[in-house]
This record gives structure tokens, sequence and C-alpha cells, in this order.
């Protein structure tokens, strides 16, 4: 990865993309790894879903996970390696948990649901020292209203037998999981009213 973004800023430099000055690389070699690392992500989780005959299944997946935790933060891993791996992971276990349970009760899937809508609720967003947060009450509120209309959303689609529902549930409640490991675990900075 370091050595990818370094020829990608050596190139942007030679071709007067941007300047030498030290702060503006450091930027953009940030920014660089950061898209980088997703788009690394994004093809893990893809090749996964179509290795596992679950191509849409992973890109509702990856549209929930990253719209969620833009809001909500979380447990963030200190290389991207590790990311790309506990993403990846975390992925193959919301697959085995959705076959698994795939004849849920509605009892349990509201369960479910309320749970994470009270974890979010009350304990994000969790702020990283990579990824601070500048207004955490418009990200609690958003994070909030998202999580208890895709909340919902799954519960009616659940209802009508359509699989994604689930998959959307059990993306929150892995959301949900990470914002707890991050602030019990890892000691993560969270916003409380």
């Amino acid at each position: 990865m370091k050595r990818l973004v370094s020829i990608i800023l050596n190139f942007m430099i030679k071709n007067n993309v941007i300047s030498k000055d030290t702060e503006e690389i450091e930027f953009y070699r940030y920014g660089i790894e950061i898209t980088l690392s997703s788009l690394i992500n994004i093809a893990l989780i893809s090749i996964i879903g179509i290795i596992t005959d679950y191509t849409f299944e992973s890109m509702m997946f990856l549209a929930v996970f990253i719209i969620m935790r833009s809001f909500t933060g979380g447990y963030h891993a200190n290389t991207y390696v590790k990311c790309n791996l506990v993403t990846s992971i975390s992925f193959i276990v919301l697959l085995l948990m959705f076959k698994i349970i795939k004849n849920i009760s509605l009892k349990s899937i509201i369960l479910i649901a309320v749970f994470q809508v009270l974890i979010i609720a009350s304990l994000a967003p969790i702020e990283n020292k990579n990824k601070p947060i500048e207004n955490r009450t418009v990200y609690k509120i958003i994070s909030t209203v998202l999580s208890v209309v895709l909340s919902a959303i799954s519960i009616v689609l659940i209802i009508k037998g359509v699989d994604l529902g689930l998959i959307i549930l059990l993306t929150l409640a892995l959301v949900s999981i990470l914002i707890i490991y991050a602030r019990f675990i890892k000691g993560g900075i969270s916003y409380e009213n």
C-alpha cells in the first residue's frame, strides 16, 4: 500500500498536480490511502459475494455498512490490512448468520432491530483519532434516524419474504457490535447527551 501510494504521489508531484510541500503531500497521502483501502474493501466484499453466490446481498451489505459507519463511527483497525481483514471476516460471519437464522421468528427480528437502534441512539457516534467528528449532535440524529428507518424497511422486507431485509438487519447489528467494541473494549469517545 505504501509503495503504491508513493508511486501515485511521485506521479502527482512530477506532473505538478500537487506541490512538494510536506503538509500538502501528507494530506494527499492520507486521502489516497483511504481511497485505495476503501476500493480494496469493496472489491473483497464483492468477490466474496460472487464466490458465495450472494452478489446482490454483498452490495446491500456494502451500501448499509458504508452509510451507517459514516455517521456512527465504531471500531477502526490500526492498519489497512487489518481493516480489510476485519471487514471481510465480518461479512463472511454475517453470511453464515444469515444462512443459520434465515427463518428467524418475527419476535427475534424485532428484538434485533430494537437492540441495534438502542445501541446506535445511545452510543453513536464513536470518534476515532483518524476520523474526528465535527458535529456530534448532527451525526447522532442522522445515525439514529437511519437506524430506525433501515430497521423498519428490513422488518417490512422480512415480513414480505425478501431475504435482503435480514441482510440489512444483520448489517445494522454488526455496526452496533462494532460501536460496542470501540466504546467499551477500545475506549472510544462517545457523545452523550
